[in-house]
Order: structure tokens, then C-alpha cells, then sequence
């Protein structure tokens, strides 16, 4: 099955030091905890085992390997990559249906990568509103049973749901 989000993780996060707030220095470690839980919370399972958070590291947290999964949200660190950015383009040119990709960041370069591959792209911070007013499960349900246009559902199978663009189409087509 392939992804259906892939996220830029601290993009969504967009993580600010507390000032001397934070003795223990975990701050980042709970920021991105609590990213992983409100996706938990908010997503399908479905749509869960469909996710994938990328977030930039020259190595993984202590005691975490640089994959693994949370209640089925796969989690990555960069490592190896200059910076995620390189490996969410990666991800996005070997994604095998992108049109059923949405990728999450706020990220020109990131964007034009989704673009290029006709992948949906949403800025982080309306995407991390949307998903907290729990809309992203809902019209992450519609586009992946419309098929996003290509006529598939992710399964290789032809939809039976056809959206409004596939209906314009054949109207004009067919000259009404």
C-alpha cells in the first residue's frame, strides 16, 4: 500500500526554543511527540498506516532508530540526507501513484516536487489547523476514493466514484 500523506515534520512543527523554559533540553523531543500523537488521534488507521513524518537528523533520537512506527505512523529521520527536504523529494519521485499523494510542507522546493509528480501539496500551518479541526480524515477519505482524477483508488482498480473535474470533462466532450 503506499502513502497517501507524507509530512515535512518540523516544517509542521515549526519549533521555537522556549526561552529558559526548557531545563532538560527535551523540548524538540516533545514537540515532535506531540505532532505523532495528534496525527494518531485525528487520522483513520487506515490513514495511518498511510502516513509517513520525515524529520531532519544527522542521527536519530537516543535510543530510537532512524525508522519505526507509532500506532502505524511511520516515523523518519533524515538520516543520511543533508536535510529532509532531500529525502521528501526522494520519497515524492518514487512514490508510485502520486496523484494520490499529499505532501505536507510550507516548502517551495518540497512543493514543486509534489507538483512535478501531479501530488496535492498544502501548507503546513492550514494543514495542522485543518487536521486539529478534524477535516484532514474526512477530505483524506474523499480524495483517495475519488482517486484524485487518475481513475484509480490507490488499489490499481478503476473507481466507481468519479469527481467533479471527470464530470466537466465529459460534459465538455460530449458538447453540453
Amino acid at each position: 500500500m503506499s502513502l497517501l500523506l507524507l509530512i515535512d515534520g518540523y516544517n509542521v512543527l515549526a519549533p521555537v526554543a522556549p526561552p529558559n523554559r526548557d531545563p532538560d533540553g527535551r523540548w524538540l523531543q516533545r514537540e515532535r511527540t506531540q505532532l505523532v500523537r495528534r496525527l494518531v488521534e485525528h487520522l483513520t488507521d487506515v490513514q495511518r498506516e498511510r502516513t509517513c513524518v520525515v524529520f531532519d537528523a544527522a542521527g536519530p533520537p537516543v535510543g530510537r532508530p532512524s525508522e519505526f512506527s507509532v500506532e502505524g505512523v511511520e516515523v523518519r529521520f533524515a538520516v543520511g540526507y543533508p536535510e529532509a527536504d532531500d529525502l521528501l523529494e526522494e520519497m515524492i519521485a518514487a512514490h508510485s501513484a502520486p496523484k494520490s499523494l499529499t505532501v505536507v510542507s510550507s516548502d517551495r522546493r518540497v512543493q514543486a516536487a509534489a507538483k512535478r509528480r501531479g501530488s496535492a501539496f498544502s501548507d503546513s500551518q492550514s494543514w495542522l489547523d485543518d487536521l486539529l479541526d478534524g477535516k484532514i480524515a474526512s477530505a483524506c477519505e474523499s480524495r483517495n476514493r475519488a482517486g484524485q482524477g487518475t481513475g484509480e483508488d490507490g488499489s490499481g482498480k478503476p473507481s466507481r466514484v468519479i469527481n467533479d473535474q471527470q464530470v466537466e470533462a465529459w460534459l465538455r466532450e460530449f458538447g453540453f
